[in-house]
């Protein structure tokens, strides 16, 4: 099912849980509010928890030798990335269940002498980050993810220094960059303070044209610089220019 298909399944069902949008007729035809350039906050939200549930599911059902395959594809592309090849330190998530495995893109970084560092999440929708040389000593978070442990001498402060990569995990990405996440907010408050790169890792069937167009922007939420498919790169910055 194509991600466009999928968001007129739900949009049904949430449809009577969206308010009313009672603003004035020059407003609404600028666009600013469910539709266009975002919604207003929280105007969302039915919508998107009932594409995150539809998202996880289908994620979940696809076929693990058919996931492996197109990940490791997509692992290809992004070692191959300009940004990627050309950093220093690696800011990147631990794939966890069935997101975008990103194991191999962290061997390959360790491979060509850069330093990896993996995030630890805190108190008010943030994230820390430490370096880490192996995945051997990492701990079970309350969420379920495995993270570093929080040494103070390996800590990275991102964008402190030049020549940082962000990969950034996502259920549904589209060609400007905008990712539907899983609900906590912390990839949005990291992005917004972020001055290096972002790249966001997605399976070319959750990555559509436009997650504006279909509803679920708020206005927090915040673009990566660039999505990798097994298929195609894309620039936020330019949509139509794709690298195949």
């Amino acid at each position: 099912m194509k991600l466009e298909e999928a968001f007129g399944v739900v949009g049904d069902s949430v449809a009577a849980e969206e308010p009313v949008d009672n603003r004035a007729p020059d407003a609404a035809a600028a666009g600013v509010g469910a539709r266009g350039a975002c919604c207003p906050e929280g105007a969302c939200q039915p919508r998107k928890r009932a594409m995150r549930k539809l998202l996880l599911r289908e994620r979940a059902e696809q076929a693990p030798d058919e996931r492996a395959s197109i990940d490791t594809r997509i692992a290809h592309r992004v070692v191959a990335a300009p940004a990627f090849v050309q950093s220093e330190t690696v800011l990147i998530y631990l794939s966890f269940a069935s997101e975008v495995e990103t194991r191999s893109i962290i061997r390959a970084a360790w491979e060509l002498g850069k330093a990896v560092a993996l995030p630890r999440v805190c108190a008010a929708r943030s994230l820390r980050w430490y370096r880490v040389d192996s995945l051997d000593s990492l701990s079970v978070s309350s969420f379920g993810i495995k993270e570093p442990p929080p040494h103070e001498n390996r800590e990275v402060v991102p964008g402190s220094a030049p020549g940082h990569v962000a990969i950034v995990p996502g259920l549904a990405f589209d060609c400007q960059g905008f990712r539907l996440g899983y609900g906590g907010g912390f990839y949005d408050v990291f992005l917004a303070g972020f001055p290096g790169v972002s790249i966001g890792l997605c399976r070319e069937r959750q990555l559509c044209a436009s997650l504006d167009d279909l509803g679920v922007i708020d206005p927090h939420d915040r673009r990566v610089d660039f999505v990798v498919t097994e298929q195609r790169m894309v620039s936020s910055a330019s949509p139509s220019s794709i690298v195949g």
